[in-house]
């Protein structure tokens, strides 16, 4: 009864009585503020965790100045730079904490929940994956958020994370009057003496600080054999990368070179034979990975892609330079028995020394262990690329007066072509009323079957979009029958713009749909399984096709978030000097 009502009404009243008493402090910390820096605003609004890991906006009092850089985290800026006088009083003191009543006061915010009681485990940082996880072992994600809480008297931002986390579910354990007027007068008390404030966060933020400069001011030489995808999916990793350290980028030119030669990168033109195994080109292959390294002698490298992995990885043994190796997807090579035979035998030895391994989704990694390819210690799995929720913001679902289904992406077999034409087929010879947009390349065996659907007014082909936003913006549903995947980065960019997804149920498609409720999964190869849940798909009503769009981008900022993928890749690379 305390816990979930009496609590929450007590902390209403105590918030309504210091704003009647304080009012002329707010006041004069709201005036302090202007005449310091007059451009920026008195208040300062930061996404939090709150209850069952829902999100809301925290208030403070601004501490910083209006010119801060807002893509730097608060601990990695120069803070006597950038912290006001004021400010660095108000969070000596822990006063610009007091706009955090008004959260106090929504009982039901936008998340549907009290934002913050007075006293609770800290709210976490929306991206602060470490403690949310730890937090996860004690229960402390799912009670109300508080103003103090039981760790801030203990030490606050000096403790470690576990240490922090422990705290806290000792108070999820032990929620009771007696333990919030404990956490109440610890607090004051730590208010007026400044104790456990540590300009730059917990004792966390400063451990990871020590273990980046385990790679500052290295030179790391990227390998992929695509630098259109690794423009679309890793510039944000790249980017954060640049910031201690020299990027060069080995790959063919087939898109955004340029864009990565304007970054200030300096990128080798290096091609590959993408597609199968010749005895002659990849020999010239592994010759200029050696001569590179040699040439550039990098103190680590990162491949991406299978030929980068195994010639890049085999070269890196030879040079004893340490290397990171991203497996994003198994592809056609394990799909041959015979094939795979080889390919396991290739990457067992190209992976023998690597620090760690990255996959796409468990299942891969799973493989590679039954193969004995690399051992479970060297696996960090990653979900996918993660996806930019910024460049891929949420789009109202649309208004057609025909249902338009998407497919987006190569317009061959292994995507599930033939099951895709079987399925519209079916359904128009049913009269079902749709157009099916691809956009993309097909290959030369679709090419008159594509031609014959459009005609039939089945499909509408938009050719190779260099941006695909406006097309999932369109979309009704967005279809992706592929027959393997590492992670599908149409699935992720389709769930992220708020649209219902259908798709295989395999490793690298299954991760980005719950079932029923944010999509649907269906049969590798199963033209009738499709046939299904396209036909149910067109069935259901728009406003319900709407809310399944929304929880779809609700499980993208859960757990797909770029930023949660950078994070995990970095903290991964830090790891080794």
């Amino acid at each position: 009864m305390y816990r979930y009502y009496i609590k929450n009404i007590l902390s209403s009243i105590i918030a309504l009585l210091v704003l009647l008493l304080a009012w002329p402090i707010y006041l004069l910390i709201a005036v302090a503020i202007k005449v310091e820096d007059p451009k920026g605003s008195v208040l300062f609004r930061q996404k939090r965790i709150g209850i069952y890991k829902t999100t809301f906006e925290i208030y403070k009092f601004r501490t910083m100045r209006k010119d801060t850089p807002h893509d730097v985290p608060t601990h990695l800026l120069d803070a006597d730079k950038y912290i006001t006088k004021v400010g660095r009083f108000l969070r000596k003191h822990s006063l610009d904490e007091l706009p955090q009543i008004f959260n106090i006061l929504k009982l039901k915010g936008k998340n549907g929940y009290p934002e913050m009681a007075f006293v609770g485990p800290r709210p976490a940082l929306w991206n602060q994956y470490d403690l949310i996880e730890e937090r996860d072992k004690y229960g402390a994600n799912d009670v109300i958020p508080g103003l103090t809480g039981w760790a801030q008297i203990h030490g606050r931002d000096e403790l470690e994370i576990p240490e922090k986390a422990r705290y806290d579910g000792y108070y999820v354990k032990h929620i009771n009057p007696i333990m919030d007027l404990r956490c109440i007068f610890g607090t004051v008390s730590s208010v007026f003496s400044g104790d456990g404030v540590v300009e730059g966060g917990t004792g966390a933020m400063k451990r990871a600080e020590q273990k980046k400069q385990h790679i500052e001011g290295k030179k790391i030489l990227i390998l992929t054999n695509h630098s259109y995808m690794l423009w679309q999916f890793r510039r944000e990793l790249i980017q954060e990368l640049m910031k201690r350290n020299t990027v060069i980028i080995s790959m063919p030119y087939v898109g955004h070179e340029d864009d990565f030669k304007a970054m200030g990168l300096k990128c080798i033109e290096t091609p590959i034979d993408r597609r199968g195994i010749n005895a002659k080109t990849d020999l010239k292959l592994i010759r200029r990975y050696d001569k590179m390294l040699k040439d550039e002698m990098p103190d680590l490298v990162i491949t991406y892609s299978i030929k980068p992995n195994i010639y890049g990885g085999l070269m890196c043994i030879k040079h004893k330079i340490p290397y990171f190796v991203n497996v994003q997807g198994l592809g056609t090579a394990f799909q041959n028995p015979k094939l795979a035979v080889v390919v396991s035998i290739l990457y067992k030895a190209a992976l023998s020394k690597a620090k760690a391994v990255f996959f796409e989704n468990t299942a891969n990694a799973e493989e590679f262990s039954r193969r004995h390819i690399v051992s479970k210690k060297k696996e960090v799995i990653l979900p996918g690329a993660g996806i930019n929720l910024n460049f891929y913001s949420y789009v109202d679902y649309p208004q057609n007066d025909v249902f338009h289904f998407l497919y987006l992406g190569r317009i061959m077999r292994e995507k599930g072509m033939d099951e895709l034409f079987y399925a519209v087929e079916r359904l128009h010879k049913e009269d079902e009323t749709f157009i099916l947009d691809l956009v993309g390349f097909y290959e030369d065996e679709y090419e008159v079957q594509v031609k014959q659907l459009e005609e039939l007014g089945i499909v509408k082909f938009h050719g190779f979009q260099s941006d695909p936003r406006p097309y999932y913006a369109m979309a009704d549903c967005v279809v992706m029958p592929s027959y393997h995947e590492g992670m599908s980065n149409v699935n992720l960019e389709a769930a992220a713009t708020g649209r219902p997804v259908i798709t295989t149920d395999i490793p690298g498609c299954r991760e980005a749909v719950d079932q029923g409720k944010t999509g649907l999964l269906v049969k590798k190869a199963g033209k009738v399984s499709l046939y299904k849940a396209m036909k149910r798909m067109l069935q259901v009503v728009r406003a319900e096709r709407e809310e399944i769009g929304i929880k779809a981008r609700r499980k993208m900022e859960n757990e797909f978030a770029k930023d949660k993928v950078v994070a995990k890749t970095i903290n991964t690379l830090t790891l080794y000097k």
